[in-house]
């Protein structure tokens, strides 16, 4: 079976920083990632760049098996015009920290703007949609609402619809309840865990690590703009090889064995 998401020796850095150091991996479809680590560790900008948010200094990242920002011509790789990203990174859905609402638009059109704009999609057809998607997070009676009026489990929760109308191969979660009270952080995990459950490729970079326990098909774990370790959420969370993980697990509260009794390299 062919990946959803290849990135080939991606690299990525900021002045002096190198952000990324020679990231690959890969996705399945309808596969959870779940992306962990301390901050500082490449984790977003990774994210940003499977959508080209970021460009990389070098590496590749396919989505479907085409190369996000070129044209392949054989062995020749042809930078595209601004246009052609867009529509490339149209099929990549996004959801922030901060939501990013448009202050001036209702939820409803909110959802509607990208395949209004980006599709093409007839206004109807956008709204039908866009009302059903309002439902399926729980927000059908939110419709015309202002962002401004919502609170930001709701806001949050609109983003994820936004995301969704673009029907995309592949949506990224950029730590979507670090930004939001507690009492929140339920209601916003709570659609992330049925779209988990109806096959949505997803990567998430989140510090939920009981999300990524019940959820995650895999746990990627990052550090100094690396992968470190990586494997099924209960080899990861439960019983890391590496001492780092081990210490990054602990710190977080949530390791359910003692670090003395997993065995592992240091």
């Amino acid at each position: 079976m062919n990946p959803v998401v290849e990135v080939t020796g991606l690299c990525k850095s900021f002045g002096s920083f190198p952000a990324l150091k020679r990231v690959s991996f890969s996705m399945q479809k309808g596969e959870v990632v779940c992306i962990i680590g301390p901050s500082g560790s490449g984790k977003s900008t990774l994210l940003r760049c499977l959508n080209r948010l970021e460009i990389p200094d070098d590496g590749l990242v396919r989505i479907n098996g085409e190369v996000l920002g070129y044209r392949e011509d054989g062995t020749t790789l042809h930078e595209l015009a601004g246009k052609e990203v867009a529509l490339q990174r149209s099929r990549i859905g996004m959801v922030f920290q901060h939501y990013n609402l448009f202050p001036h638009l209702t939820a409803l059109e909110n959802v509607c703007e990208g395949p209004r704009t980006v599709l093409r999609t007839p206004v109807r057809r956008a709204e039908e949609e866009a009302r059903k998607l309002l439902e399926k997070v729980g927000l059908g009676s939110k419709a015309d609402a202002y962002p401004s009026e919502l609170s930001g489990g709701q806001q949050q929760r609109i983003a994820i619809a936004r995301a969704l109308a673009m029907q995309p191969a592949l949506i990224l979660f950029d730590e979507p309840t670090s930004a939001l009270d507690p009492e929140l952080v339920g209601e916003v995990l709570q659609v992330m865990k049925e779209l988990a459950r109806t096959g949505m490729t997803m990567a998430v970079v989140t510090h939920e690590l009981g999300f990524a326990k019940e959820f995650a098909d895999r746990v990627v774990f990052m550090e100094s703009g690396e992968i470190r370790e990586q494997g099924s959420a209960r080899e990861v969370l439960e019983s890391p090889k590496l001492a780092r993980t081990r210490e990054f697990i602990s710190a977080s509260g949530f390791a359910k064995t003692s670090a003395s009794t997993i065995q592992g390299d240091t």
